[in-house]
């Protein structure tokens, strides 16, 4: 199953791209969670449902203390977790003051990456598909162009 989108005009005056139209995903309003996950992960091998859960949910703890001590944290098929932070410059380095200059710390992820047709892409992702949707909205309630104002634009007839 493809994956949605429509398009959405920019309409940030300041910007160079102003007036422009660009594809934009759309989702589910719902996230898959750690139930769901081990679900499909007790269908694919031969654990149960509930060990899944488990080693599932010590997943982000067990991230978390090896980020806290400096370590950057491999998951096979997924990517790379490792803790970094935005900082301050200061002129001279006899002026650096961490409590002042080091910013907040935030998880950066690098996805793993396999070749396909000649490309890089995430493991992850690489059997993902994109379609445009046919009538989409917001989460504000905006209209937003899918393929149905597309053919109205270009005065074609619906599709059956």
């Amino acid at each position: 199953m493809a994956n949605k989108y429509a398009l959405q005009k920019n309409t940030n005056s300041k910007s160079l791209a102003f007036g422009k139209y660009y594809a934009r995903p759309l989702y589910d309003d719902k996230f898959v969670e750690l139930d769901e996950l081990a679900e499909y992960i007790q269908q694919q091998a031969t654990v149960k449902r509930s060990d899944c859960k488990a080693v599932i949910d010590e997943l982000g703890g067990a991230i978390e203390h090896y980020l806290g001590q400096g370590r950057k944290v491999k998951v096979n098929g997924l990517g790379i977790f490792k803790p970094g932070f935005s900082s301050n410059g200061v002129n001279d380095y006899a002026d650096w003051n961490q409590e002042r200059d080091l910013k907040k710390t935030r998880l950066l992820f690098t996805p793993e990456t396999v070749k396909q047709d000649k490309k890089r892409v995430t493991q992850v992702t690489k059997k993902v598909q994109w379609e445009m949707a046919e009538v989409a909205v917001d989460s504000e309630g905006n209209e937003l162009i899918g393929r149905k104002k597309i053919r109205e634009r270009k005065g074609e007839t619906p599709e059956p």
